[in-house]
């Protein structure tokens, strides 16, 4: 026989009502998603418009378009077709379009994004700068004197080095630093002028291993050539904005140029030999009889700084400010 007992709903207890979950009320309700802005210039122009418009700004701008909103996070990561001009332009000094396309097929799976990404590229849109010291006497003198002299100094110099992207370098030494000569090293009409700037070329073996080689008239009519070998790499996915100095060669005409050996190049990763050359504590001394003269002086990092930075960068900092450099 049923019962006419209803049953009473249970009460919560003290402790069920100490430990209430709040949270709960909130499922099965959903937030609507709100429709997203679109910037003016994606709903005006198309986007093959936008598209060209944004390949002639160049791989840096076009990357940066990215981080502006999600639009144009979704526009620059769909563009492949802009991504492959940038590839072909950057690795055409190394291999062939056909090449190029080789690979991206093979080892990345056609995503020319990823390729630009990570493999390793010399750029052209700025200027390689390395940032040297070397400590010079002075005159020892009493300190009392109105014009005293220290008796050492901290020297710096800069070595500055601009790839162009037909296989042609330029390089200069100088004391100024980088806001002051980039004027000269943006303008190529003035480079082709100047008498205190080196022209040569560049040659890259595998991915990293870059070659250059720079011409040198004496006055007498002899012709040496000065080496430099660098390796590439960068400090943050395709950034490839660091150049190790690897080895610096100064060769008198017909003379055997001295090729580093696979030792030299496995020793840049070993951060103490590199501290310690950078030093002078590994330099030889010349005597003025060798064909072929290898230099320790001067083997800093090239640090890559792109043209709308020259004039901010850090490594504008005088020896005031700052007495020695860390790459990274």
């Amino acid at each position: 026989m049923a019962s006419d007992v209803r049953l009473r709903p249970r009460q919560p207890t003290a402790s069920a009502q100490m430990f209430t979950r709040p949270w709960l009320a909130l499922f099965d309700r959903r937030k609507p998603a709100r429709e997203l802005e679109i910037p003016e210039i994606l709903a005006v122009l198309d986007d093959n418009t936008v598209a060209e418009i944004a390949s002639r700004l160049g791989p840096r701008w076009f990357a940066r378009l990215a981080v502006t909103c999600v639009s144009f996070r979704d526009f620059v990561r769909s563009r492949e077709d802009v991504w492959r001009g940038f590839c072909v332009e950057a690795f055409a000094h190394r291999e062939s379009a056909k090449d190029t396309h080789e690979i991206c097929r093979k080892a990345y799976r056609g995503c020319w994004r990823t390729m630009f990404w990570d493999r390793l590229r010399v750029r052209t849109d700025g200027v390689y700068v390395s940032r040297n010291t070397y400590i010079k006497p002075g005159v020892k003198c009493d300190l009392t004197m109105r014009n005293a002299v220290a008796s050492c100094h901290l020297v710096v110099w800069y070595r500055f080095f601009r790839f162009l992207g037909n296989g042609e370098f330029v390089c200069k030494t100088s004391p100024k630093k980088l806001s002051v000569e980039a004027k000269l090293l943006r303008d190529q009409g003035a480079l082709a002028r100047s008498n205190d700037v080196f022209h040569g070329g560049y040659t890259i073996d595998g991915d990293d291993r870059v070659h250059c080689e720079v011409l040198r008239y004496g006055a007498n009519g002899s012709l040496s050539a000065t080496h430099f070998w660098t390796r590439l790499r960068g400090n943050k996915p395709g950034a490839s904005n660091r150049m190790d100095m690897v080895k610096i060669a100064m060769v008198d005409e017909d003379a055997k140029v001295p090729v580093p050996d696979e030792d030299e190049w496995l020793a840049m990763d070993d951060e103490e030999h590199i501290y310690r050359r950078n030093l002078g504590f590994t330099s030889h001394k010349f005597d003025g009889t060798a064909p072929a003269r290898v230099t320790n002086r001067g083997m800093g990092t090239l640090v890559f700084v792109p043209w709308d930075e020259v004039g901010t960068h850090e490594i504008n900092k005088g020896v005031e400010e700052m007495d020695f450099y860390c790459t990274g």
